[in-house]
Protein backbone atom coordinates (compact mmCIF):
# COMPACT_ATOMS: atom_id res chain seq x y z
CA UNK A 1 0.00 0.00 0.00
CA UNK A 2 1.14 3.62 -0.93
CA UNK A 3 1.20 6.21 1.92
CA UNK A 4 -2.16 7.79 1.39
CA UNK A 5 -3.99 4.59 0.74
CA UNK A 6 -2.83 3.70 4.36
CA UNK A 7 -4.06 6.84 5.63
CA UNK A 8 -7.33 6.65 3.88
CA UNK A 9 -7.85 2.91 5.92
CA UNK A 10 -6.86 4.76 9.16
CA UNK A 11 -9.95 7.04 8.50
CA UNK A 12 -12.53 4.14 7.65
CA UNK A 13 -11.36 2.14 10.17
CA UNK A 14 -11.96 5.08 12.44
CA UNK A 15 -15.49 5.59 11.31
CA UNK A 16 -16.59 2.27 11.88
CA UNK A 17 -16.00 2.49 15.62
CA UNK A 18 -18.95 1.88 17.73
CA UNK A 19 -19.95 2.12 21.41
CA UNK A 20 -19.70 0.65 24.47
CA UNK A 21 -22.22 1.49 27.52
CA UNK A 22 -21.47 2.59 31.54
CA UNK A 23 -18.51 1.64 34.63
CA UNK A 24 -18.82 -1.19 36.69
CA UNK A 25 -19.89 0.40 39.46
CA UNK A 26 -23.04 1.79 37.92
CA UNK A 27 -23.98 -2.47 37.37
CA UNK A 28 -22.42 -4.20 40.27
CA UNK A 29 -21.80 -1.54 42.87
CA UNK A 30 -18.43 -0.55 44.67
CA UNK A 31 -16.17 -2.68 46.19
CA UNK A 32 -16.75 -6.45 47.27
CA UNK A 33 -19.39 -5.37 50.43
CA UNK A 34 -21.05 -3.65 48.16
CA UNK A 35 -21.52 -6.33 45.16
CA UNK A 36 -22.32 -8.77 48.17
CA UNK A 37 -25.51 -6.39 49.46
CA UNK A 38 -26.38 -5.92 45.88
CA UNK A 39 -25.47 -1.98 45.98
CA UNK A 40 -27.83 -1.43 48.63
CA UNK A 41 -25.32 1.17 50.58
CA UNK A 42 -27.11 4.48 50.61
CA UNK A 43 -27.72 4.56 54.21
CA UNK A 44 -24.63 1.92 55.09
CA UNK A 45 -21.96 2.48 52.79
CA UNK A 46 -18.20 1.90 54.18
CA UNK A 47 -15.13 3.51 53.99
CA UNK A 48 -14.55 4.60 49.82
CA UNK A 49 -17.49 2.75 48.51
CA UNK A 50 -19.11 6.03 50.34
CA UNK A 51 -17.69 7.69 47.23
CA UNK A 52 -20.01 6.44 45.06
CA UNK A 53 -23.33 4.72 46.75
CA UNK A 54 -23.51 8.14 49.08
CA UNK A 55 -21.04 10.95 49.84
CA UNK A 56 -21.96 11.86 53.53
CA UNK A 57 -21.80 8.18 54.46
CA UNK A 58 -17.95 9.50 54.48
CA UNK A 59 -18.85 10.77 58.13
CA UNK A 60 -19.79 7.20 58.95
CA UNK A 61 -16.31 6.03 58.96
CA UNK A 62 -14.44 7.17 62.58
CA UNK A 63 -10.82 5.52 61.29
CA UNK A 64 -9.19 6.48 57.81
CA UNK A 65 -8.88 3.63 55.38
CA UNK A 66 -8.34 2.20 52.17
CA UNK A 67 -8.58 -0.87 50.41
CA UNK A 68 -7.39 -2.32 46.99
CA UNK A 69 -8.50 -5.70 44.87
CA UNK A 70 -9.59 -7.14 41.72
CA UNK A 71 -13.13 -8.24 39.90
CA UNK A 72 -13.86 -10.31 37.48
CA UNK A 73 -17.56 -10.62 35.11
CA UNK A 74 -18.63 -13.73 33.75
CA UNK A 75 -21.18 -13.13 30.87
CA UNK A 76 -23.39 -16.73 30.35
CA UNK A 77 -25.70 -14.20 28.27
CA UNK A 78 -28.00 -15.64 25.31
CA UNK A 79 -29.66 -14.64 22.06
CA UNK A 80 -31.54 -17.44 20.26
CA UNK A 81 -32.70 -16.72 16.40
CA UNK A 82 -35.69 -18.67 15.66
CA UNK A 83 -33.96 -18.68 12.00
CA UNK A 84 -30.55 -19.58 11.34
CA UNK A 85 -27.99 -16.61 11.04
CA UNK A 86 -26.14 -16.29 7.39
CA UNK A 87 -24.07 -13.00 6.46
CA UNK A 88 -22.55 -14.37 3.16
CA UNK A 89 -24.02 -12.76 -0.22
CA UNK A 90 -27.88 -12.99 -0.42
CA UNK A 91 -28.16 -15.58 -3.10
CA UNK A 92 -26.00 -18.12 -1.32
CA UNK A 93 -27.60 -17.83 1.65
CA UNK A 94 -31.12 -18.44 0.21
CA UNK A 95 -29.97 -21.72 -1.61
CA UNK A 96 -28.46 -22.90 2.00
CA UNK A 97 -31.75 -21.87 4.01
CA UNK A 98 -34.59 -21.84 1.41
CA UNK A 99 -37.26 -21.60 4.86
CA UNK A 100 -35.28 -18.51 5.59
CA UNK A 101 -32.37 -16.57 7.72
CA UNK A 102 -31.55 -13.49 9.36
CA UNK A 103 -28.70 -11.32 8.02
CA UNK A 104 -27.71 -10.42 11.29
CA UNK A 105 -25.54 -12.24 13.59
CA UNK A 106 -26.39 -11.47 17.36
CA UNK A 107 -23.69 -9.76 19.50
CA UNK A 108 -22.80 -11.24 23.17
CA UNK A 109 -20.86 -9.05 26.00
CA UNK A 110 -17.14 -10.95 26.55
CA UNK A 111 -15.71 -11.49 30.04
CA UNK A 112 -13.43 -9.20 31.81
CA UNK A 113 -11.63 -7.72 34.72
CA UNK A 114 -10.65 -4.85 36.76
CA UNK A 115 -8.56 -3.59 39.43
CA UNK A 116 -10.58 -1.66 41.84
CA UNK A 117 -9.71 0.61 44.99
CA UNK A 118 -11.64 2.57 47.84
CA UNK A 119 -10.03 5.51 50.05
CA UNK A 120 -11.49 7.59 52.84
CA UNK A 121 -9.86 9.68 55.28
CA UNK A 122 -11.31 11.87 58.02
CA UNK A 123 -9.36 15.05 59.17
CA UNK A 124 -7.96 15.72 62.21
CA UNK A 125 -7.29 18.18 64.58
CA UNK A 126 -9.84 20.96 65.09
CA UNK A 127 -12.09 19.60 62.12
CA UNK A 128 -12.21 16.04 63.81
CA UNK A 129 -15.55 14.51 63.39
CA UNK A 130 -16.60 17.17 61.19
CA UNK A 131 -14.85 16.65 57.86
CA UNK A 132 -13.83 13.97 55.43
CA UNK A 133 -12.15 13.00 52.07
CA UNK A 134 -12.80 9.59 50.09
CA UNK A 135 -12.61 7.98 46.49
CA UNK A 136 -13.42 4.50 44.41
CA UNK A 137 -11.84 3.72 41.52
CA UNK A 138 -12.32 0.91 38.93
CA UNK A 139 -9.82 0.28 36.30
CA UNK A 140 -10.32 -2.19 33.57
CA UNK A 141 -7.56 -4.71 33.14
CA UNK A 142 -4.96 -3.49 29.50
CA UNK A 143 -6.70 -0.48 28.63
CA UNK A 144 -8.80 2.69 30.48
CA UNK A 145 -11.86 2.67 28.48
CA UNK A 146 -12.98 0.33 25.61
CA UNK A 147 -14.64 1.31 22.42
CA UNK A 148 -15.92 -1.45 20.64
CA UNK A 149 -19.93 -2.37 19.81
CA UNK A 150 -21.68 -4.22 17.48
CA UNK A 151 -23.92 -3.07 14.59
CA UNK A 152 -27.45 -1.65 16.17
CA UNK A 153 -29.62 -3.74 14.03
CA UNK A 154 -27.90 -6.51 15.17
CA UNK A 155 -29.07 -8.30 18.69
CA UNK A 156 -27.09 -6.89 22.04
CA UNK A 157 -27.46 -6.33 25.00
CA UNK A 158 -26.81 -2.40 25.38
CA UNK A 159 -26.89 -2.39 29.53
CA UNK A 160 -23.98 -5.30 29.48
CA UNK A 161 -22.12 -4.74 26.12
CA UNK A 162 -18.37 -3.10 27.32
CA UNK A 163 -20.54 -1.99 30.52
CA UNK A 164 -16.90 -3.57 32.98
CA UNK A 165 -14.49 -1.87 30.37
CA UNK A 166 -14.70 1.76 31.25
CA UNK A 167 -12.40 3.45 33.88
CA UNK A 168 -14.46 4.66 36.80
CA UNK A 169 -13.27 7.57 38.97
CA UNK A 170 -15.07 8.77 41.41
CA UNK A 171 -13.57 11.33 44.64
CA UNK A 172 -16.04 12.87 47.73
CA UNK A 173 -16.01 15.24 50.44
CA UNK A 174 -18.67 14.82 53.32
CA UNK A 175 -19.61 17.50 56.54
CA UNK A 176 -21.23 17.39 59.44
CA UNK A 177 -24.03 20.15 59.88
CA UNK A 178 -25.12 18.58 63.14
CA UNK A 179 -23.74 15.60 65.10
CA UNK A 180 -26.35 13.93 63.54
CA UNK A 181 -26.64 14.84 60.20
CA UNK A 182 -24.52 14.94 57.36
CA UNK A 183 -24.01 16.46 54.06
CA UNK A 184 -21.39 15.19 50.93
CA UNK A 185 -20.69 15.88 47.45
CA UNK A 186 -17.97 14.53 45.06
CA UNK A 187 -17.52 14.39 41.25
CA UNK A 188 -17.21 11.48 38.48
CA UNK A 189 -15.19 12.27 35.40
CA UNK A 190 -15.03 11.27 32.05
CA UNK A 191 -13.75 13.23 29.66
CA UNK A 192 -14.69 14.59 25.68
CA UNK A 193 -12.62 13.30 22.95
CA UNK A 194 -12.61 15.74 19.84
CA UNK A 195 -10.59 14.91 16.49
CA UNK A 196 -9.86 16.47 13.74
CA UNK A 197 -8.11 15.19 10.58
CA UNK A 198 -7.62 16.80 7.08
CA UNK A 199 -5.69 14.80 4.24
CA UNK A 200 -4.34 16.61 1.30
CA UNK A 201 -4.17 13.98 -1.48
CA UNK A 202 -1.80 13.39 -4.65
CA UNK A 203 -3.15 10.97 -6.78
CA UNK A 204 -1.38 11.36 -9.87
CA UNK A 205 1.60 10.48 -7.68
CA UNK A 206 0.09 8.51 -5.46
CA UNK A 207 1.29 10.18 -2.49
CA UNK A 208 0.10 12.96 -0.02
CA UNK A 209 0.47 16.75 0.50
CA UNK A 210 -0.31 16.69 3.79
CA UNK A 211 -1.72 15.05 7.02
CA UNK A 212 -2.49 16.80 10.00
CA UNK A 213 -4.38 15.06 12.95
CA UNK A 214 -5.26 17.32 15.67
CA UNK A 215 -6.90 15.32 19.17
CA UNK A 216 -8.14 16.87 22.55
CA UNK A 217 -9.19 14.98 25.33
CA UNK A 218 -11.02 17.04 27.64
CA UNK A 219 -12.14 15.68 31.11
CA UNK A 220 -15.78 16.03 32.11
CA UNK A 221 -17.23 16.33 35.74
CA UNK A 222 -20.39 15.11 36.72
CA UNK A 223 -21.62 15.56 40.25
CA UNK A 224 -23.02 13.23 43.17
CA UNK A 225 -24.43 14.91 46.18
CA UNK A 226 -26.04 13.01 49.23
CA UNK A 227 -27.45 13.54 52.52
CA UNK A 228 -27.47 10.89 55.37
CA UNK A 229 -29.65 11.44 58.97
CA UNK A 230 -28.54 9.07 61.74
CA UNK A 231 -31.42 9.89 64.34
CA UNK A 232 -30.83 6.92 66.73
CA UNK A 233 -27.26 4.82 67.58
CA UNK A 234 -29.30 2.08 65.66
CA UNK A 235 -30.57 3.61 62.93
CA UNK A 236 -29.73 5.80 59.71
CA UNK A 237 -31.30 7.37 56.66
CA UNK A 238 -29.84 8.21 53.51
CA UNK A 239 -30.90 10.32 50.36
CA UNK A 240 -28.21 10.74 47.61
CA UNK A 241 -28.03 11.66 43.61
CA UNK A 242 -25.78 10.74 40.62
CA UNK A 243 -26.06 13.08 37.87
CA UNK A 244 -25.78 11.10 34.47
CA UNK A 245 -22.65 11.43 32.87
CA UNK A 246 -21.61 10.06 29.19
CA UNK A 247 -18.25 10.18 26.73
CA UNK A 248 -18.92 12.37 24.20
CA UNK A 249 -16.71 12.55 21.20
CA UNK A 250 -16.98 13.80 17.48
CA UNK A 251 -14.16 12.89 14.50
CA UNK A 252 -14.44 14.72 11.68
CA UNK A 253 -11.97 13.94 8.93
CA UNK A 254 -11.51 15.65 5.39
CA UNK A 255 -9.96 13.84 2.66
CA UNK A 256 -9.18 16.53 -0.29
CA UNK A 257 -8.29 14.78 -3.79
CA UNK A 258 -7.09 17.70 -5.63
CA UNK A 259 -9.72 19.68 -6.57
CA UNK A 260 -12.26 17.25 -8.76
CA UNK A 261 -13.46 15.86 -5.00
CA UNK A 262 -13.12 15.84 -1.43
CA UNK A 263 -14.27 13.67 0.92
CA UNK A 264 -15.84 14.36 4.46
CA UNK A 265 -15.97 11.62 7.08
CA UNK A 266 -17.85 12.48 10.43
CA UNK A 267 -18.06 10.54 12.99
CA UNK A 268 -20.00 11.74 16.32
CA UNK A 269 -21.09 9.97 19.33
CA UNK A 270 -22.77 10.13 22.89
CA UNK A 271 -21.85 7.13 24.34
CA UNK A 272 -20.64 5.50 28.10
CA UNK A 273 -24.28 6.56 29.32
CA UNK A 274 -25.47 6.56 33.00
CA UNK A 275 -28.45 7.87 33.73
CA UNK A 276 -29.63 10.47 36.13
CA UNK A 277 -30.33 8.63 39.64
CA UNK A 278 -31.63 8.99 43.15
CA UNK A 279 -31.16 6.61 46.00
CA UNK A 280 -33.01 6.62 49.46
CA UNK A 281 -32.07 4.01 52.04
CA UNK A 282 -32.68 2.65 55.35
CA UNK A 283 -29.93 1.28 57.79
CA UNK A 284 -31.07 -0.35 61.24
CA UNK A 285 -27.77 -2.42 63.22
CA UNK A 286 -28.45 -4.53 66.36
CA UNK A 287 -27.37 -2.54 69.73
CA UNK A 288 -24.20 -4.84 69.93
CA UNK A 289 -23.71 -4.61 66.22
CA UNK A 290 -23.97 -7.97 65.33
CA UNK A 291 -26.45 -7.76 62.67
CA UNK A 292 -27.43 -4.61 60.41
CA UNK A 293 -30.37 -4.54 57.95
CA UNK A 294 -30.47 -2.13 54.54
CA UNK A 295 -33.02 -1.17 52.53
CA UNK A 296 -32.67 0.83 49.53
CA UNK A 297 -34.65 1.94 46.35
CA UNK A 298 -33.02 3.41 43.45
CA UNK A 299 -35.02 5.47 40.42
CA UNK A 300 -32.91 6.48 37.39
CA UNK A 301 -33.81 8.41 34.79
CA UNK A 302 -33.43 5.79 31.57
CA UNK A 303 -36.00 8.18 29.17
CA UNK A 304 -33.26 10.96 28.84
CA UNK A 305 -31.11 8.38 27.05
CA UNK A 306 -29.61 9.45 23.84
CA UNK A 307 -29.21 7.42 20.90
CA UNK A 308 -26.92 4.94 21.60
CA UNK A 309 -25.95 4.41 17.52
CA UNK A 310 -22.61 6.05 16.33
CA UNK A 311 -23.75 9.15 13.68
CA UNK A 312 -21.61 8.74 10.50
CA UNK A 313 -21.90 10.64 7.53
CA UNK A 314 -20.21 10.83 4.35
CA UNK A 315 -20.27 14.24 2.19
CA UNK A 316 -18.66 14.01 -1.19
CA UNK A 317 -18.25 17.31 -3.06
CA UNK A 318 -15.97 18.81 -5.49
CA UNK A 319 -15.54 20.62 -9.07
CA UNK A 320 -15.36 17.08 -10.98
CA UNK A 321 -18.20 15.35 -8.28
CA UNK A 322 -20.86 18.64 -9.22
CA UNK A 323 -19.76 18.47 -13.41
CA UNK A 324 -21.10 15.30 -13.65
CA UNK A 325 -24.15 16.85 -11.30
CA UNK A 326 -23.82 13.98 -8.84
CA UNK A 327 -24.21 17.11 -5.96
CA UNK A 328 -25.81 15.20 -2.83
CA UNK A 329 -26.53 11.65 -4.84
CA UNK A 330 -23.36 10.27 -3.04
CA UNK A 331 -23.93 11.67 0.18
CA UNK A 332 -24.74 9.10 3.18
CA UNK A 333 -26.63 9.59 6.77
CA UNK A 334 -26.41 13.23 6.10
CA UNK A 335 -30.29 13.62 6.94
CA UNK A 336 -30.29 10.12 9.37
CA UNK A 337 -32.88 10.64 12.45
CA UNK A 338 -32.10 9.63 15.93
CA UNK A 339 -33.19 6.40 17.39
CA UNK A 340 -36.27 7.11 19.34
CA UNK A 341 -35.53 4.21 21.84
CA UNK A 342 -38.59 5.10 23.89
CA UNK A 343 -36.67 3.80 27.11
CA UNK A 344 -38.66 4.56 30.39
CA UNK A 345 -37.70 5.56 33.88
CA UNK A 346 -37.22 2.54 36.28
CA UNK A 347 -37.40 2.03 40.52
CA UNK A 348 -35.25 -0.72 41.66
CA UNK A 349 -35.72 -1.74 45.04
CA UNK A 350 -33.38 -3.71 47.07
CA UNK A 351 -32.76 -5.75 50.80
CA UNK A 352 -29.88 -6.58 52.30
CA UNK A 353 -28.18 -8.43 55.32
CA UNK A 354 -25.23 -8.47 57.34
CA UNK A 355 -24.37 -10.66 60.38
CA UNK A 356 -21.51 -10.83 62.31
CA UNK A 357 -21.25 -14.65 63.44
CA UNK A 358 -17.94 -14.29 65.08
CA UNK A 359 -15.59 -11.68 66.51
CA UNK A 360 -13.59 -12.52 63.40
CA UNK A 361 -16.02 -13.06 60.31
CA UNK A 362 -19.07 -11.17 58.65
CA UNK A 363 -21.24 -13.05 56.28
CA UNK A 364 -23.38 -10.37 53.52
CA UNK A 365 -26.19 -11.03 51.28
CA UNK A 366 -28.86 -9.49 49.73
CA UNK A 367 -31.14 -9.35 46.81
CA UNK A 368 -32.14 -6.52 44.23
CA UNK A 369 -34.74 -6.02 41.46
CA UNK A 370 -33.98 -4.19 38.51
CA UNK A 371 -36.75 -3.93 35.95
CA UNK A 372 -35.36 -3.78 32.63
CA UNK A 373 -36.02 0.71 30.82
CA UNK A 374 -36.10 -1.07 27.32
CA UNK A 375 -39.17 -2.27 25.28
CA UNK A 376 -39.22 -5.41 23.54
CA UNK A 377 -37.07 -4.72 20.36
CA UNK A 378 -39.63 -5.39 17.69
CA UNK A 379 -38.13 -2.72 15.38
CA UNK A 380 -35.35 -2.48 13.28
CA UNK A 381 -32.79 -1.89 15.88
CA UNK A 382 -32.05 -4.50 18.56
CA UNK A 383 -30.89 -3.30 21.69
CA UNK A 384 -31.85 -5.50 23.70
CA UNK A 385 -32.31 -5.69 28.02
CA UNK A 386 -34.37 -7.83 30.41
CA UNK A 387 -35.61 -7.76 34.12
CA UNK A 388 -32.76 -8.89 36.28
CA UNK A 389 -33.11 -11.08 39.32
CA UNK A 390 -29.92 -9.87 41.53
CA UNK A 391 -28.57 -11.98 44.23
CA UNK A 392 -25.28 -11.18 46.33
CA UNK A 393 -23.59 -12.87 48.93
CA UNK A 394 -19.77 -12.45 50.49
CA UNK A 395 -17.75 -12.68 53.50
CA UNK A 396 -15.22 -10.49 55.46
CA UNK A 397 -12.58 -11.82 57.88
CA UNK A 398 -10.83 -9.15 59.92
CA UNK A 399 -7.69 -10.03 61.98
CA UNK A 400 -4.75 -7.77 63.56
CA UNK A 401 -5.01 -5.23 66.43
CA UNK A 402 -5.03 -1.17 66.69
CA UNK A 403 -2.41 0.30 67.42
CA UNK A 404 -2.93 2.40 70.21
CA UNK A 405 -3.45 6.01 68.81
CA UNK A 406 -6.09 4.29 66.51
CA UNK A 407 -7.71 3.05 69.83
CA UNK A 408 -7.98 6.43 71.13
CA UNK A 409 -8.77 8.11 67.88
CA UNK A 410 -11.98 5.59 68.12
CA UNK A 411 -12.60 6.71 71.78
CA UNK A 412 -12.45 10.14 70.57
CA UNK A 413 -14.64 9.63 67.96
CA UNK A 414 -17.35 7.72 70.59
CA UNK A 415 -17.18 4.68 68.32
CA UNK A 416 -16.04 0.94 68.85
CA UNK A 417 -13.89 -1.36 67.05
CA UNK A 418 -17.11 -2.63 65.89
CA UNK A 419 -17.56 0.45 63.48
CA UNK A 420 -15.14 -0.49 61.46
CA UNK A 421 -13.76 -3.35 59.11
CA UNK A 422 -11.35 -3.70 60.99
CA UNK A 423 -7.40 -3.01 61.62
CA UNK A 424 -6.82 -5.52 58.36
CA UNK A 425 -9.16 -7.32 56.21
CA UNK A 426 -10.17 -9.30 53.70
CA UNK A 427 -13.36 -8.85 51.70
CA UNK A 428 -15.39 -11.35 49.13
CA UNK A 429 -18.21 -10.78 47.43
CA UNK A 430 -19.95 -12.85 44.17
CA UNK A 431 -23.01 -11.11 42.56
CA UNK A 432 -25.56 -13.09 39.87
CA UNK A 433 -27.73 -11.46 38.01
CA UNK A 434 -30.30 -13.51 36.72
CA UNK A 435 -32.12 -12.50 33.52
CA UNK A 436 -35.39 -14.65 32.12
CA UNK A 437 -36.06 -15.00 28.86
CA UNK A 438 -37.81 -12.57 27.09
CA UNK A 439 -39.29 -13.47 23.29
CA UNK A 440 -39.34 -11.52 20.48
CA UNK A 441 -41.08 -11.01 17.11
CA UNK A 442 -40.53 -8.03 15.30
CA UNK A 443 -43.71 -5.99 13.85
CA UNK A 444 -42.30 -6.08 10.36
CA UNK A 445 -42.76 -9.98 8.82
CA UNK A 446 -39.54 -8.83 6.64
CA UNK A 447 -37.56 -7.86 9.34
CA UNK A 448 -33.70 -9.14 8.92
CA UNK A 449 -33.44 -10.73 12.14
CA UNK A 450 -36.64 -12.92 12.76
CA UNK A 451 -37.91 -13.60 15.68
CA UNK A 452 -35.72 -14.86 19.08
CA UNK A 453 -35.61 -15.08 22.66
CA UNK A 454 -32.54 -13.22 25.46
CA UNK A 455 -31.83 -13.90 28.79
CA UNK A 456 -29.17 -15.77 30.66
CA UNK A 457 -27.21 -14.93 33.32
CA UNK A 458 -24.08 -12.73 34.58
CA UNK A 459 -21.37 -13.30 36.77
CA UNK A 460 -19.35 -10.66 39.01
CA UNK A 461 -16.79 -11.76 41.55
CA UNK A 462 -14.51 -9.34 43.57
CA UNK A 463 -12.00 -9.24 46.22
CA UNK A 464 -10.27 -7.19 48.26
CA UNK A 465 -7.56 -6.44 51.27
CA UNK A 466 -7.73 -3.35 53.14
CA UNK A 467 -6.93 -2.12 56.76
CA UNK A 468 -7.28 1.25 58.42
CA UNK A 469 -4.57 3.53 59.24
Amino acid sequence: MSRWQVCLAAVAFSALATPCSASVFELFGAGPRSLATVGAGTASADGGEAAFHNPAMLMASPLAGAWFGMSATKMALRIDLQRPACTDAFAACSARYPSGFSSRHPVLPTDSGAFEMGWNYPVGGVLRNRLAFGASLALPVGHLIRIAGPDPQAPNFIQYEGMPDRLAFLVAIAGRITDRWWFGMGTQVLAVLNAQIDLQLDATNRDYQRATIDIGLQPRARLTAGTALHPRDDLWFGLAWRQHLSLQYGIPANVAIGSPAELSIGLGHDTLYSPDSVSLGAAWRSPLGGLRLTADLAWARWSAMPDPSPSVTLDVKGDGVRAFGLGSALDVGTDTPAVALHFRDTFSPALAVEARVTEAFVVRGGYRYRPTPAPRAEGPFKYLDNDAHVLGAGVSYRFGTFAPRLLKQLDDAGASERDTPGPLHIDLGVQAQVLPLRTVYPSDPNDPVGAFSHGGSVWHAGVAFGGSF
